[in-house]
């Protein structure tokens, strides 16, 4: 006799390696096949999947097309199976995924795709926090300003890559045809990717700016962000740049100490 445990387990596996003899015993046969019972299960969580998959990955599906991003939904289904009913966070090792798929490939341009494209997504279901007040940093003594450590906000994105993925993105959106033709050595993205009142935004960074945001987002001082930046642009304008981020609304927070 399983236990409860064992039969779910039993269950499950059937459900997501395709075989169904061992769970067949214990399903009882009312009028279905009990191996077709367990097979309409499977359908529902194979399809649902690949579903949820599609609509968080609609760039890289447009990319490989639909029947090719089937197959590699369903291997990443094997590896990375959804440990919940919601299946809006089965997208967060995708990219991941494809860069073990893809990563010494003329394909390596995927995985840093789907990298911004879950960005997007996280910055769509991201809590709705109010942005930081520009006159939050005003009554700061200057000799306090290198100690700052910023929140982004957190419907604020970033991602880099050594590919132009915003184009390549923007290149296959809904009212775009696709034919495009782009140069994946024309240069790298450093993008901020932010909600605004109607979507979603991306924009290219600077290096340097890409740099303070990077430490900033890791938990950096100021200070110390404002040396990564330096190391990138010894000109860099550690003011101008603060005023645009927070009229941007990329930081929710500023702590002091």
């Amino acid at each position: 006799m399983l236990s409860l445990r064992e039969l779910q387990l039993s269950f499950a596996a059937a459900l997501l390696d395709g075989s169904s003899a061992a769970i067949a015993p214990w399903i009882r046969d009312d009028g279905i096949d009990a191996i077709a019972r367990v097979g309409i299960y499977r359908n529902n969580l194979h399809e649902g999947f690949l579903k949820a998959l599609s609509l968080s990955f609609p760039v890289i599906q447009r990319l490989v097309g639909e029947d090719y991003f089937r197959q590699v939904g369903q291997l990443f289904l094997s590896e990375y199976p959804s440990r919940a009913g919601n299946l809006h966070h089965i997208g967060a090792p995708f990219a991941e995924f494809l860069r073990g798929q893809y990563g010494a490939t003329p394909y390596s341009y995927l995985p840093d795709i789907a990298e911004l494209e879950w960005a997007c997504q996280e910055c769509l279901v991201a809590p709705d926090v109010a942005a930081l007040d520009p006159t939050a940093l005003q009554t700061i003594a200057p000799e306090r300003l290198a100690g700052l450590r910023f929140d982004l906000h957190p419907a604020c994105r970033l991602v880099s890559s050594g590919f132009p993925i915003v184009r390549i993105w923007r290149a296959n959106q809904d009212d775009r045809d696709g034919t495009e033709i782009i140069d994946l050595g024309q240069g790298a993205d450093l993008v901020l990717a932010g909600r605004n009142a109607e979507d979603i935004e991306l924009r290219r960074l600077p290096a340097a700016d890409f740099a303070l945001l990077r430490c900033l987002s890791r938990g950096d001082s100021l200070g110390e962000a404002l040396q990564a930046a330096l190391a990138v642009a010894a000109d860099f304008d550690i003011a101008k740049a603060l005023r645009r981020f927070v009229g941007l609304g990329v930081f929710s927070c500023v702590h002091t100490n």
